[in-house]
């Protein structure tokens, strides 16, 4: 059995010596294939190939976009160089691409930007910030008196 850890260390899937793939640590059931030649199906006949690892290690699926890549060391990394997770086989990184992890939705990085969050409102702000300080109302101001005058009785004291 080769174990399939994601990023946080913890067993996500598992290959047996035949290349059938299960999710999670435990026995359960069958849900993919790989093979010896780099290919990872998606059922145990091994007739939907959801992709495969090329010999460079780069990670490719059905449309031929490429995932990511393995690294000789078994570390998963996707497009953007963000580490995936380890695995003992490169073959097995399909399979953590592919079949254990899915792909994030582009929902999120499709969201509008917010106007408030903008880097020019924001840098707008802190320079009005800077040349207007807000002035603390609790306060009386300091008048002449205040300065000068306190300053000649503690003076006229010490001598």
């Amino acid at each position: 059995m080769r174990d399939i850890k994601g990023a946080n260390g913890f067993v996500v899937a598992r290959v047996d010596s035949s290349g059938m793939v299960t999710l999670g640590p435990d026995p359960g059931p069958i849900i993919g294939r790989v093979s010896s030649t780099g290919d990872v199906f998606g059922d145990e006949a091994g007739v939907q190939q959801l992709g495969r690892v090329d010999g460079e290690g780069n990670i490719v699926d059905a449309q031929r976009d490429t995932l990511g890549k393995v690294d000789a060391w078994g570390r998963v990394h996707d497009r953007s160089g963000t580490l995936v997770g380890s695995v003992e086989a490169p073959v097995d990184a399909g399979v953590l691409m592919l079949i254990a992890q899915p792909v994030s939705a582009p929902s999120a990085a499709a969201a509008p930007p917010d106007d408030r969050s903008a880097l020019m409102d924001e840098a707008l702000e802190l320079g009005e910030a800077q040349r207007f300080p807000k002035v603390r109302r609790d306060f009386k101001p300091l008048t002449d008196r205040d300065l000068f005058m306190e300053g000649l009785r503690k003076g006229s004291g010490d001598g």
